[in-house]
């Protein structure tokens, strides 16, 4: 069957597969009569059906809009009449729309050769505007990649062969990539998009196999979906496609399969959409909003961080001025505030998880004692309206999950659940024991055994069935624009799965949403693991630790804990000292070493160096925190400060165990 067969038997179809796109479509004739429409056109633009009708004139559809106030205020008939004298001179135009709602409709219309009557798209660009407002930069460039487009979608159009031209004019005023592939995967028909994204025209395409521009980082994905559109699926698949001498494009393409009356495959459609600068938008808006929540907890914070230094100021006050005080007392004012200072430590890196990206390792987690502690960081974000509930079981087994994941997984969740009640409403946080039995229809993706269930519910506004079967999808979400990036609840998911646990959601309209999360139970409790790793004996080995720290504060601190242990200490204020040190003194067993220090020889440095000069000698390296530091010790050379003695005997014991044995 030839190309312009399969355009003409099947020019009816291609207009019910446009349907599926995004963009609103209408095509009015020479005399300005309905010639053609998608339903997109009409819930954009927000017409009854009543006016979907073949032959209707646009003068209906223009004073119906003057009559309900799209166009201002003024005498209707001149409204119209205006409009109608503007239309009749054909010409390609684009402007955006703004509706009496305050939504942003982007209009494009192009003539049909001869002034026969024009196509026009109708495209939601609402949260696009909002964002190029944010990036005036970008408008510009856009504002001239939309006129390159016009124009070259309009000299295309002066081209193409006339049983070809309405199909073809339809397709190219489209901004997406829309091509029709055969049975045996050859081209049969494209549009001026697909030739821009990969560089050739049509007569270089038609004809050829659609695999071959297929690059071979996507052959065994693409052979699934082809293989799938085969079967008569429909299929949905995000690509990144390369480009001789340009950028990659990140790309959303849809197969939809094509049968004849006798249900017999005859080809599929090839939809596609470019996401690239979407994706690199939204990129940027998290990093925005990531910043915007740590600002909200750090005003959080700050009140809980003055209250702890209230206690330790307070305490060694006493300790220094009360002459009176007896030893009880004494322990009571340090056991305060060790206390006050640990609680710092753990408020600084809850910051932390917030603002640093690394690599995060999961650990045996006891999650109510995690909820209780974090709920306070909660609390102070969600606000005054929402009333934070907790209902922990006792006694629970603990799961190995990497904490912060967890924490962050906990915020995003109750974040979500306050913008469901913006009148404000309850939020219960509950954890139990969860037994996964061989019929439960429940988690039916995971094996049966012993979990721990950690669920979220809130009394807001519910999610639709066709919500809750899209929730976890990236980019999706049904907050307005600018105020939500679709991206939470899939990383959330993303968290579970990795942690070898499920995620259900229950949610019905105006009844509340509840999420459930389980994870996998392990052996030994988060305590039992803290006392075996602290086992280990802090005997007086005597072994010789070189002590590198500037601040005399802590190099005092550290070096007394050092001498208490049985340690012979010698001490360098930087890395210059220490390693004249070391070329005196090759009989170190360790160095202890700060690693943001002043001189020309930094903490990494001499790590490397000894690790290189001087292989015998073990090297252990404090910091208070540096994300880049981090990524590149492993947790075995690297002590967080602020930490305590247990910590430090901990970490020198293990670094110096095989040498001492």
């Amino acid at each position: 069957m030839s190309t312009e067969a399969i355009l003409g038997n099947h020019s009816a179809l291609t207009l019910d597969v446009l349907n599926y796109l995004d963009q609103g479509i209408s095509v009015f004739d020479e005399n300005l009569r309905l010639l053609a429409w998608n339903r997109r056109m009409f819930e954009l633009l927000e017409l009854p059906e009543a006016l979907a009708q073949h032959g209707l004139p646009l003068e209906v559809f223009f004073r119906f809009n003057a009559e309900r106030g799209e166009y201002g205020e003024g005498n209707i008939d001149e409204l119209v009449a205006e409009r109608i004298v503007l239309a009749k001179t054909f010409a390609a135009h684009v402007f955006d729309r703004v509706r009496p709602d305050g939504s942003v409709i982007e209009v494009r219309g192009n003539p049909l050769p001869n002034n026969s009557g024009f196509v026009t798209t109708y495209t939601d660009v609402t949260h696009q505007r909002m964002v190029e407002l944010e990036l005036e930069r970008r408008v510009e460039q856009r504002t001239e990649e939309y006129r390159l487009e016009s124009e070259a979608h309009r000299k295309t159009a002066e081209a193409l062969r006339k049983s070809e031209l309405w199909i073809r004019q339809i397709a190219d005023a489209v901004p997406a990539l829309i091509a029709y592939v055969d049975k045996n995967n050859d081209y049969q028909f494209i549009n001026q998009m697909h030739q821009e994204w990969f560089g050739l025209n049509r007569s270089q395409l038609i004809g050829t196999s659609i695999f071959d521009l297929v690059e071979t980082r996507n052959l065994e994905q693409f052979h699934k979906d082809i293989d799938a559109v085969q079967q008569g699926q429909e299929v949905q698949t995000e690509y990144v496609l390369g480009r001789k001498g340009r950028s990659p494009l990140d790309v959303s393409i849809s197969f939809i399969p094509h049968f004849d009356e006798q249900e017999q495959m005859l080809g599929y459609f090839f939809l596609g959409q470019d996401l690239t600068e979407y994706k690199q938008t939204q990129r940027e808006l998290i990093e925005s909003q990531k910043m915007q929540a740590l600002g909200r907890l750090t005003g959080g914070m700050a009140h809980d961080f003055n209250n702890l230094l209230t206690v330790i100021l307070g305490n060694l006050n006493f300790l220094e001025e009360d002459e009176e005080l007896d030893l009880e007392e004494m322990r009571e004012a340090v056991q305060c505030s060790l206390q006050a200072a640990q609680r710092g430590s753990e408020l600084i890196q809850r910051m932390l998880t917030f603002s640093r990206r690394q690599a995060l390792k999961p650990t045996a987690t006891d999650v109510g004692e995690l909820v209780d502690d974090f709920s306070v960081l909660l609390q102070r974000t969600l606000g005054e309206t929402i009333h934070l509930q907790k209902q922990l079981a006792e006694n629970l087994a603990p799961v190995l999950v990497d904490k912060n994941q967890l924490e962050t997984s906990l915020l995003n969740l109750a974040l979500n659940a306050r913008d469901s009640m913006p009148r404000g409403g309850r939020l219960i946080i509950r954890t139990e024991r969860y037994q996964k039995l061989t019929n439960s229809n429940a988690f039916n993706d995971l094996p049966i055994g012993e979990y721990l269930m950690l669920s979220v519910r809130d009394e807001g506004e519910g999610m639709s069935r066709e919500t809750i079967s899209r929730a976890f999808e990236p980019f999706y979400t049904t907050k307005p624009a600018g105020l939500g990036t679709g991206l939470g609840l899939s990383m959330v998911y993303g968290f579970v799965k990795q942690s070898g646990g499920g995620i259900e959601i229950h949610s019905k309209l105006g009844e509340g949403t509840t999420i459930r999360l389980i994870f996998p139970v392990v052996d030994e409790t988060p305590i039992q693991q803290q006392n075996r790793l602290l086992r280990l004996k802090q005997d007086g080995r005597q072994a010789q630790v070189l002590l590198v720290e500037d601040d005399v504060g802590v190099r005092q601190f550290v070096q007394r804990t050092l001498q208490k242990m049985g340690y012979a200490v010698d001490l360098a204020e930087n890395g210059d000292f220490a390693w004249e040190k070391l070329l005196h003194n090759r009989h170190y067993a360790l160095v202890l070493t700060d690693i943001i220090m002043p001189g020309s020889i930094s903490g990494l440095e001499l790590y490397s160096r000894i690790r290189h000069d001087y292989p015998e000698t073990k090297v252990l390296c404090m910091t208070g925190y540096s994300e880049q530091v981090e990524s590149t010790l492993s947790e075995q050379h690297l002590l967080r400060k602020p930490f305590m003695r247990n910590q430090l005997a901990h970490k020198l014991q293990a670094l110096l165990k095989a040498e001492h044995a």
